[in-house]
């Protein structure tokens, strides 16, 4: 099993799950400051986390939660460099 990677901020063009309070949304990152959001409402983790899998597999990116002020921690890797 692998050891969970921090990072302060992820790159332009990965996805990131938010929990809103209520539920979960999927954004993805545009720029520094930017992010496009591209579903909002799921009630659990599980589902924002799958959507997030199938998109950074399909766009050969990293998925991100946030879990603090400026870090995130991976969720899925597929970026290739």
């Amino acid at each position: 099993m692998e050891r969970p990677r921090y990072v302060q901020g992820s790159r332009d063009g990965d996805y990131v799950m938010r929990f809103t309070g209520l539920t979960w949304s999927v954004l993805r990152r545009t720029g520094e400051e930017g992010a496009f959001i591209l579903s909002t409402g799921h009630r659990d983790r599980k589902t924002a986390l799958s959507l997030v899998q199938s998109l950074t597999e399909r766009d050969q990116s990293d998925g991100w939660e946030p879990v603090g002020a400026d870090w995130f921690r991976q969720v899925t890797h597929f970026r290739r460099n």
